[in-house]
C-alpha cells in the first residue's frame, strides 16, 4: 500500500477494500467515537452528515466497473462511465463526482507521499516504531 501511495496508483479496488475495512470497524460513527478528543455532541453532529447510504452507491457505482477499469481509473471515457452509471442505476453526474473525489484523492496521497520520501521511519516528526513510511 505504501508503493501505491508513493506512486498515487492506487485504484478503485483498494478504495473498495477501505470502505470494506470501515465496515468491518463499524462505519463511520464507530470510527469517530475512537478519536482522541471527539465527544458525544461532536460525533452526533457528524453523524447527521454522513449518509451511510451513499456508500451503497459508491460501492455499487465501483462494483459496476470491470476489473481493468477498477484497477487504472484513467481508462474512464464518457461512454464507459454513462455504462458504470446505469449498471448501479444512478446518475452519470454521481459517477462523475465519484471519479473526480477520487482523482483529488490520488493527488494528495501523491504529494502526502511524495514530502515522505527520505523520511523513511518518520512521520509527522515521530520515528516510528515499525519502520514504516
Amino acid at each position: 500500500m505504501e508503493q501505491k501511495i508513493r506512486k498515487a496508483s492506487f485504484g478503485f479496488d483498494d478504495y473498495l477494500d477501505s470502505m470494506e475495512q470501515m465496515k468491518k470497524m463499524g462505519g463511520m460513527s464507530s470510527i469517530l467515537s475512537m478519536m482522541p478528543g471527539m465527544n458525544n455532541s461532536q460525533i452526533s453532529q457528524l453523524e447527521g452528515q454522513i449518509d451511510e447510504s451513499q456508500t451503497k452507491r459508491i460501492e455499487a457505482i465501483i462494483l459496476s466497473m470491470t476489473p481493468q477499469e477498477r484497477a487504472n481509473p484513467d481508462l474512464l471515457n464518457m461512454s464507459r462511465k454513462q455504462r458504470i452509471a446505469k449498471g448501479a442505476g444512478v446518475d452519470i453526474a454521481e459517477v462523475n463526482k465519484l471519479v473526480k473525489q477520487f482523482d483529488q484523492a490520488r493527488k494528495m496521497m501523491k504529494q502526502l507521499g511524495g514530502s515522505l520520501k527520505g523520511k523513511k521511519g518518520k512521520r509527522f516528526g515521530m520515528k516510528l516504531p515499525f519502520g514504516g513510511f
